[in-house]
């Protein structure tokens, strides 16, 4: 499937984080990936709770252990995933787009002060992984389910210009009359 605005902002009914909690929330994810490492680090066997275990471990691939030892080349890309999501956020989903940024940074900061990755949540039959991995990962499915919504609606508006087009009109009509009556207000307040 082709999607025909992947170039749209995002100012649908997705999560709105504005201003320093935006920061917030992202500094947070970080400590969060941090300390959980760090915790990580000090395990000494592995801790196992039947579905879940915890076992340290270090990758010096990416995802699946793909690249292994070609720490320098994961470290461009991630920069430059990382730039490239900062550049486009407005066409980012924000809960996303605060998920993937801090994953990302979680395991840049590995590849740069330790050459690897630190994993340790094992499910068993998944390969080990950290907490930056499933902030990137649930960054991803959200953005794609967004995605998916986007063209839905999409697909339905087109549906209706062609079958209704004066239902959609007397639609547009109105959602522009409440837009008007409410920045009314905001001027008759001030």
């Amino acid at each position: 499937m082709v999607l025909k605005n992947s170039k749209k902002e995002f100012k649908s009914k997705d999560v709105r984080v504005k201003g320093y909690y935006t920061i917030i929330i992202f500094l947070l994810l970080i400590f969060l990936d941090r300390i959980t490492k760090m915790w990580a680090t000090s395990l000494n066997s592995n801790k196992d709770y039947g579905i879940i275990a915890f076992t340290y471990t270090v990758n010096t691939g990416a995802g699946f252990s793909i690249l292994q030892n070609m720490n320098i080349l994961l470290i461009i890309i991630s920069a430059a995933v990382l730039v490239a999501i900062i550049y486009y956020h407005k066409y980012v989903p924000k809960f996303s787009l605060i998920t993937i940024i801090s994953g990302i940074t979680g395991n840049l900061l590995d590849r740069i002060f330790y050459g690897a990755v630190i994993d340790f949540i094992n499910f068993k039959f998944w390969p080990i992984f950290n907490i930056a991995d499933s902030l990137i990962f649930i960054g991803v499915i959200y953005w794609i389910i967004i995605l998916f919504k986007e063209e839905k609606q999409s697909h339905k508006e087109s549906k209706l210009i062609s079958h209704h087009p004066k239902k959609l009109a007397k639609n547009h009509s109105n959602n522009l009359n409440k837009k008007v009556k409410k920045v009314t207000k905001k001027i008759i307040k001030n």
